[in-house]
């Protein structure tokens, strides 16, 4: 288990649960004195803080009177092989409705929500639907003024481009199970590790659990599949099924996709430029923005990529004025 030693700067702010039933989840807020509030979903076996860019995200958030959000949902690290994007989106649905009705510091300004990678499908399928607020504070929609999409990669792309002979047997035992009304049976896991090994008390953790989760045949397919409920950016797709994947969400708030030139989980037979300008063709007249960030990778490690990251959120909190 290595050390962080080059762990990014700090963030500081408060510690608060968003909802306490059926189960306790909790948020983290850097400033949440300000109106304005930016909520951060982080993508598969993430969770809060590990996203490099958060830190400088957060200063120029501050100086533009918005707080940062991260919260714990239920699929974070490994439990995403055994949940779904729907349910992920009424979990951030509950922490917007108590970021907006909470007694002290309420969200009176603009709320964005901003994914990471899995977390921008997390952002298209919440605003890809009205969003109630909760019985007891009436009918009214959950109101959000924009969405985010860093890192906008296609899980059925990357699996298309590398699955193993494994990883292909997978997919159809997914299939077969789907097809027989099966969608909760667990792939087989029998050559995973129970518990690590252990020198001087030492070792990788519970890791595994994280990195070779347990899959249900639904999110399998889900995520690996073609029109799997995780398929939204998919290079082949035509026009016609950009706008069928994009615009339910781009109907109820404006959206940036940002995308990193160096994106290791975009294949290399992918144009990205090429790829941005099709949806931006595609989703013509709307309130659709794209920023081409130079030098990132997944998670933007480099610091001059972060720097025009933060610069594009900024430029697109502008336009909400």
């Amino acid at each position: 288990m290595s050390e962080c030693k080059d762990a990014p700067l700090l963030l500081t702010g408060t510690l608060g649960l968003y909802q306490t039933s059926p189960i306790s989840l909790p948020y983290f807020e850097t400033n949440p004195h300000h109106p304005n509030k930016l909520v951060f979903v982080p993508g598969l076996t993430d969770t809060l803080g590990v996203v490099p860019y958060l830190p400088q995200l957060a200063t120029v958030l501050d100086n533009v009177s918005y707080s940062l959000v991260q919260l714990v949902k239920s699929s974070d690290l490994g439990g995403f092989g055994t949940s779904s994007l729907e349910g992920d989106a009424q979990e951030i649905a509950q922490l917007i409705e108590h970021l907006k009705t909470r007694t002290k510091n309420p969200c009176t300004g603009k709320l964005i929500i901003m994914g990471h990678s899995t977390g921008c499908q997390d952002v298209i399928t919440f605003l890809s639907q009205d969003r109630m607020l909760s019985e007891q504070t009436g009918d009214a929609c959950i109101h959000v003024d924009g969405g985010i999409c860093q890192a906008p990669v296609s899980d059925r792309d990357y699996f298309e481009a590398y699955a193993t002979s494994q990883n292909t047997q997978q997919l159809q035992e997914c299939r077969e199970k789907l097809s027989n009304n099966m969608p909760s049976a667990l792939l087989d896991r029998s050559q995973a590790k129970y518990k690590p090994e252990s020198v001087h008390g030492r070792g990788k953790g519970n890791s595994e659990a994280v990195l070779n989760p347990a899959f249900t045949a639904y999110r399998f397919a889900s995520l690996n599949d073609r029109n799997g409920d995780d398929d939204f950016f998919s290079s082949d797709f035509s026009d016609d099924q950009i706008r069928e994947a994009i615009m339910p969400a781009l109907s109820r708030a404006p959206l940036m996709f940002l995308m990193g030139e160096q994106d290791e989980y975009m294949p290399a037979t992918i144009n990205k430029l090429q790829l941005l300008k099709r949806w931006s063709d595609a989703l013509s007249g709307q309130r659709f923005y794209t920023e081409y960030i130079l030098g990132a990778n997944h998670k933007v490690d480099d610091t001059k990529a972060q720097h025009q990251a933060c610069q594009a959120v900024l430029k697109f909190i502008q336009t909400l004025l």
